[in-house]
This record gives C-alpha cells, sequence and structure tokens, in this order.
C-alpha cells in the first residue's frame, strides 16, 4: 500500500518508482522526512513524489492512450475470447478519446467522477476497471498504484431478470403477426425458438445437419457471433436440445429451395444475422404489442417460463435444454422467471385442498 498508518499514528507515504520496480519512500524522491503527521499530508507528498518521478521520466511518460493501444492489441493481455476483446475496445475508446493524452498515473477520482457523471456510461466501467487493473500489473510495469474504478459500488444492470416474457397468448399472437408480415423463413424461425429456447445466434448458424430427425435431437455446436463476425462455440460450449413436436412440425415445413446448407435464410439465400433479421423483428414485436421485448425476451426467456412455470420441469431438465452448466441455478434466478403469483396461488390450492 502506498500509504500507511504507523503505530505511532503517523503516516508514511511511498511511491512506485518504474526503474526500481518496486515503491520507495517519498523521501528518497523528495527528500526530507518520510513520515506525516496527517494522511492528508502523506497524500499530497505522494503526489509531489509522482510529478518528480513523471519529470525524471520525461518522454517515458506512459499515457491513457497509449496504454489502451497496448492493452488491446498485446497478446500478453489477450483475454481468451476475441469477442471479448473487441468489446473491451469498444467500451474503452471514447474514454481514451477523451482523456488520452492524460498520463495514466495521474488519473484520479475526479476524472472518474466527470465521466460517470449523469450515469450513461456506467456500462463502461468493467472494460475501464479491467484495464487499469493490467496497468497496475507487474506485466504492465506497474502504471499505476491504484485501480481509481474498482470499489464503485455501481450495480449491474438485471438484464431481464425481472421482466416478464409474453405469455402463451400472446406468443401465439406473435407468431400469428409474424406469418403475415414477414418471410416464411423468418417466421419458422420465430416459431422454433419458442419452441427450442436457443439463441438467436444459433438460429442464425443452424444448419440442416446439425438436425438429427431420427433422435429428435438438435446438436448445437455453433452460433453466429456478431462482434467478431464469425462462427464461435455457444456461450457455455456445444450442447443438445430436445426437437419438441411443434418445433420439428415447423422445421419439417421450412421450404428448402436453395442450395444453402443453412435452415433459415434471407431472400438472398444467406443466414440470418442481427443486421438481417432486426427489419422483420421489429414489424413483427410492432404489430404484436410488444415494443419493448426484445427477440430474446420473447423466445428463449418464454421458452425458460414456460417450461417452468407452465409445464413444471425440474430446472435441472430446463437448463440442459438451454446449454445451462449449473444444473438450473440460472433457470430459477433469470431465465425462468419463476411467477411469484402462480406460485402463491399454488399454495393457496394446496392449503384449501388439506
Amino acid at each position: 500500500m502506498s500509504l500507511t498508518k504507523l503505530p505511532s499514528g503517523r503516516w508514511r507515504a511511498q511511491v512506485w518508482d518504474p526503474a526500481l520496480g518496486h515503491n520507495v519512500s517519498v523521501s528518497r524522491i523528495l527528500g526530507g522526512p518520510g513520515t506525516f503527521r496527517t494522511k492528508s499530508e502523506a497524500k499530497a507528498a505522494r503526489e509531489r513524489a509522482r510529478e518528480r518521478l513523471g519529470e525524471k521520466r520525461g518522454d517515458r511518460m506512459v499515457t491513457v492512450a497509449a496504454f489502451r493501444e497496448r492493452w488491446i492489441t498485446d497478446p500478453l493481455f489477450a483475454r481468451p475470447k476475441e469477442s471479448t476483446m473487441l468489446h473491451n475496445a469498444e467500451r474503452t475508446k471514447a474514454f481514451a478519446d477523451r482523456y488520452g493524452e492524460m498520463p495514466i498515473d495521474r488519473l484520479g477520482d475526479e476524472v472518474v467522477a466527470g465521466w460517470l457523471a449523469g450515469g450513461r456510461r456506467n456500462s463502461t466501467v468493467s472494460a475501464l476497471r479491467a484495464m487499469f487493473n493490467d496497468a497496475a500489473s507487474a506485466k504492465a510495469g506497474r502504471l499505476v498504484s491504484v485501480n481509481p474504478f474498482a470499489g464503485l459500488g455501481i450495480a449491474k444492470t438485471k438484464g431481464n431478470k425481472h421482466r416478464q416474457p409474453p405469455d402463451e397468448q400472446a406468443m401465439w399472437h406473435m407468431l400469428a403477426k409474424a406469418r403475415e408480415l414477414t418471410p416464411p423463413s423468418f417466421a419458422d424461425y420465430l416459431e422454433v425458438a419458442c419452441f427450442t429456447g436457443m439463441r438467436p445466434g444459433e438460429l442464425d448458424a443452424l444448419q440442416w445437419p446439425q438436425v438429427r430427425w431420427d433422435d429428435d435431437e438438435i446438436d448445437v455446436t455453433v452460433q453466429w457471433n456478431v462482434k467478431t463476425k464469425t462462427f464461435t462455440e455457444p456461450k457455455y460450449g456445444p450442447y443438445t436440445a430436445a426437437l419438441v413436436a411443434q418445433a420439428r412440425a415447423t422445421l419439417e415445413r421450412v421450404r428448402r429451395d436453395s442450395d444453402s446448407p443453412f435452415v433459415f435464410v434471407t431472400i438472398r439465400g444467406t443466414h440470418y444475422t442481427p443486421s438481417s433479421r432486426v427489419y422483420h423483428w421489429n414489424r413483427v414485436r410492432i404489430a404484436a404489442d410488444l415494443a419493448d421485448t426484445t427477440l430474446y425476451l420473447a423466445t428463449r426467456h418464454y421458452f425458460g417460463w414456460y417450461a417452468l412455470n407452465v409445464l413444471g420441469l425440474d430446472p435441472a431438465v430446463i437448463a440442459e435444454q438451454l446449454g445451462h452448466k449449473d444444473g438450473g441455478r440460472l433457470v430459477e434466478e433469470l431465465y425462468g422467471h419463476p411467477d411469484q403469483h402462480r406460485r402463491l396461488r399454488t399454495l393457496r390450492i394446496a392449503f384449501s385442498r388439506a
């Protein structure tokens, strides 16, 4: 730690010296005493020592922009998934554009406060925190001693956790509108999504050899990754989904009038992508009075809710269908969206019968 309270009650201040590769007492940089009466005095001395070291380092000062460029390109800092690297690059770009010329070790709380003012940039915190964590590591040369984006207490978004998907009647109304307004391939796409729970990216990439008709199963081995614009494995790895009767009937009537190996194809004969299906989905959700509903919520989230609350299936069984590896915990907490009113009604009925 760069500030330490001693048993005597005085404060000791240290600063990171890149040339030596470890913390040194501020007295080594500034001269004079190495301890201080108050914490504020110690912090002020530490900042003066950092400035003095910066003057000594001269053109070797590392700016925010310079480190970010290294962070997103140097294999030393690479994440396992390419999509994570692209995500981090996107979420840190605007910050580097604004503060790029600032020495990275001078960036303090006032910059963080200015960046997050208004709450519109909260989604960038996790990527910036990761970048400054690496800047503070030995492999980066310990460019900073404190991560200014750590411990901010900003709650993560709850996503779909507390959003109610369409009920069964709304789902059928949505599919009817899809049959009226969109190409058959997209209407089939929606119906299979509702009755298998497969992710949109997995349906984008679905090919006929993955459908095992004799076993009534689908091998979900690949997805279309919109960030990398390539085919990658599903989020938690390959899995097998049950081909229930409704989904099977839909697939059996899918028109196969092209040489494409993909199950769901656009009028140009290519597989669907977010950009090629957004127009169709917007027409459907507006016509079906689901204007604030995402495709994911209306299909995969609907499947989890229906299987848990209407069919009463075990969460572990639903998790198997959704490709989860946690035995059903996420189904209970998120995708299943347990219906509190339905469960309370079940409890009342049970007591009335008793």
